[in-house]
């Protein structure tokens, strides 16, 4: 006769805290892409140097030929973005409304990860979330085509690591919403049993 041997399985499904973390990454990438100064940077080192943040663009005319024979070193002079246009605003708008609602959505998040029975809340998180990443989306695909329509000079430059970083967040709380959205089962660890005959 032969014996009988019961194997358990248990496996882990933590795609809410997956979301979760996600959406912190997302909320840690926003503030870096709103601390970052060069978002546009000049590509010249010598005859014009310029840089723009999300707030304040700043450029570097070097001096006449004569004044730099003294030694005498340009000094920066910063401007509020907004000089360039309204375009600006509208960027600035889509970048700190998306912030402020990926941490109202963080919040959400928590509390239904912390309350089991008000999960329908990643459901809220998650229609916020996205309606955030399309303005982020918005913003980030409106600020290279306003800024070369309206270029503030003629130099070569290029879009810097603070852009990048914009669409980083982008990418994170979009990722962030799918996966709250995702598997609404009340489950997230699920048991299993297999009997085997040796």
């Amino acid at each position: 006769m032969g014996k009988e041997v019961i194997i358990e399985i248990s496996w882990l499904r933590p795609l809410k805290l997956i979301g979760l973390a996600n959406l912190l990454c997302g909320i840690i990438v926003f503030i870096i892409a709103m601390i970052l100064e060069d978002w546009v940077v000049s590509d010249e080192n010598e005859n014009f140097q310029f840089y723009m943040s999300l707030w304040k663009k700043c450029k570097k005319i070097p001096p006449p030929e004569v004044e730099r024979e003294e030694g005498v070193e340009a000094e920066w002079e910063c401007l509020e973005a907004t000089a360039l246009g309204v375009y600006m605003s509208v960027v600035q708008a889509l970048i700190v409304i998306p912030f402020v609602a990926s941490i109202i959505s963080f919040i959400i998040g928590i509390v239904a990860y912390c309350k089991r029975e008000w999960r329908f809340l990643y459901k809220i998180a998650a229609i916020i979330l996205i309606i955030a990443a399309v303005a982020v989306l918005v913003g980030v695909i409106l600020f290279p085509i306003m800024f070369i329509n309206n270029l503030p000079f003629s130099a070569f430059f290029w879009f810097g690591w603070g852009y990048g970083v914009s669409w980083a967040a982008f990418c994170f709380i979009l990722c962030a919403a799918v996966l709250f959205l995702i598997s609404q089962d009340k489950k997230e660890i699920y048991h299993t049993q297999k009997t085997m005959k040796l």
